[in-house]
């Protein structure tokens, strides 16, 4: 696959660079240290949402099966009034890490940045019921 010019990175935060910090997530691509982005913009917004715990077995999954991706939800809920931002940024200082994922060990200054906000989101959330 060609590397493409722009990926996005996701984020709570509002930021004028991005910096590396340590990965959480289900496999060992997902844990690394580093700044993560994507090259499908929508795959970058679930992660610009706030989520909040509602029991200690919260879990938050971005199933990318599907374009735009599902955000599958269990004891967890969105802080529906919390503003993210989705950066888009150069890809010359990113390697790509599995098919959907890339990740960048250096600070990374944004080209651009949009506010994300989660009411228009709300049709990509399903909310997972207790097995």
């Amino acid at each position: 696959m060609k590397k493409p010019e722009f990926l996005y990175h996701g984020s709570r935060q509002r930021m004028d660079v991005l910096k590396p910090s340590q990965g959480v997530g289900y496999g060992k691509e997902d844990d690394r240290y580093g700044i993560y982005a994507v090259s499908e913009w929508a795959l970058a917004i679930p992660f610009a949402i706030a989520y909040r715990p509602l029991a200690e077995n919260a879990t938050f999954f971005v199933d990318t099966a599907t374009l735009p991706p599902r955000i599958l939800l269990k004891n967890t809920d969105v802080e529906w009034d919390e503003t993210g931002y989705l950066y888009t940024v150069r890809s010359d200082l990113f390697e790509q890490v599995d098919s959907d994922q890339w990740i960048s060990t250096d600070l990374v200054e944004p080209v651009s940045m949009e506010e994300i906000r989660p009411e228009d989101y709300r049709s990509w959330i399903e909310y997972i019921a207790e097995n």
